[in-house]
């Protein structure tokens, strides 16, 4: 009879600690990346004889969340059997939510855990994926320049201001070309000046009968303060493409059709591709890539354990990957995986430990009425 006494209470105490878990499950619905955990029941025995229940084990269900549109960029759903990869300054950990974020000194890092995320290089190394020194690409000077139209000696006098450039900082400067026709030796002089009115650059254009540039008359060389030279071209000689003499026209013309260089140009976007390829797009339209999203090769899942909400970490340590190799998965950016908790489930669980503590609790007020019967009746 006392032994019922006490069945009954291992029946509310497993109950208890069945209900902990539930409410775990049911608390962390919206946690990304959160697997809902089930709990196992085991008979306590000696010899024929019961005494009661225990809980047996804990086990985690790795099975896929639901998607979540987040429309940020740096969250990532990783569709496929792997997980991603963070590390701290001596450990490594695992997860399936990509609440990913660039901290102060833009690293990849895990928003809520503030670990950083592991890369691989193509050589398969382990790396870090962090901007560094690609947060903008530096100024490149311009060394060249494309210029044409049609020039008439009925026009004798032709310039073309403002043509744009970048100097050896970067910066955006102008310079102004100026033809004038030479009626002696039939030629066309050419000067051209810097903002300053400074000429820095001249030369003579030649033409054949057919009114093209000849050979070694097509080219003027600019040379600008600090040492940069600027090649100013009118044209291949003998091609009808560039700088032509057209003595039916009335007026003469001159225009840019090409110039290189660029200003320093920061990086406007950050790019997440399929397979975990990390792409920084700059404003003059550049891309390059900062790295790979690292990925764990999930051969059991036994092999992880929760160690904190989302981070997991593994009893024996997973191969270290990438996407395309090995492990067939996608990473799609701005989005989340959610929690894996079935709600409908987790309210029949807890109904069922509802009456199995009801039940258990009942057991108990019976075995307790009939000591106090036994002890009533023998007069104590």
């Amino acid at each position: 009879m006392f032994q019922s006494f006490y069945n009954g209470l291992s029946g509310m105490k497993t109950s208890s600690e069945a209900l902990d878990i539930v409410s775990d499950n049911v608390a962390n619905m919206q946690t990304p990346g959160f697997k809902s955990k089930e709990v196992f029941f085991a008979n306590v025995e000696s010899g024929d004889k019961g005494l009661g229940s225990r809980v047996a084990s804990e086990s985690v269900k790795y099975t896929d969340g639901e998607v979540s549109q987040t429309g940020n960029v740096t969250d990532l759903y990783l569709d496929g059997r792997a997980m991603f990869v963070l590390k701290d300054d001596t450990n490594q950990y695992y997860t399936r939510a990509g609440t990913f974020t660039l901290n102060e000194d833009n690293v990849l890092v895990d928003r809520l855990s503030g670990y950083e995320v592991v890369g691989v290089d193509n050589r398969g190394a382990k790396t870090d994926i962090k901007i560094g020194d690609k947060a903008s690409i530096a100024a490149v000077p311009s060394t060249e320049a494309t210029l044409t139209g049609e020039v008439t000696t009925k026009d004798p006098n032709v310039s073309l201001e403002a043509i744009g450039y970048f100097d050896s900082e970067g910066e955006y400067k102008e310079l102004s070309t100026f033809l004038e026709y030479n009626a002696d030796d039939e030629s066309w002089g050419v000067s051209i000046t810097d903002i300053d009115g400074n000429e820095v650059g001249q030369g003579t254009l030649e033409f054949d009968l057919a009114g093209t540039l000849t050979v070694g008359s097509n080219e003027v060389v600019v040379t600008l303060e600090g040492g940069q030279v600027i090649t100013v071209s009118f044209g291949e000689p003998g091609s009808l493409t560039g700088l032509t003499l057209r003595e039916e026209n009335e007026t003469s013309t001159l225009e840019l059709t090409e110039i290189d260089g660029s200003a320093e140009s920061p990086y406007t976007d950050i790019r997440f591709e399929d397979d975990g390829n990390v792409v920084l797009v700059y404003g003059n339209g550049d891309e390059a890539s900062i790295g790979r999203v690292a990925v764990a090769k999930v051969v059991n899942f036994d092999d992880f354990s929760v160690k904190d909400g989302h981070i997991l970490i593994a009893d024996k340590a997973p191969e270290i990957t990438a996407i395309g190799r090995g492990v067939d998965a996608t990473i799609i950016s701005g989005s989340l995986e959610l929690s894996n908790v079935d709600l409908a489930e987790e309210f029949g669980d807890m109904m069922v430990i509802q009456r199995t503590y009801q039940a258990s609790s009942r057991v108990m007020t019976v075995s307790n009425q009939l000591l106090e019967q036994l002890y009533n009746s023998t007069g104590g």
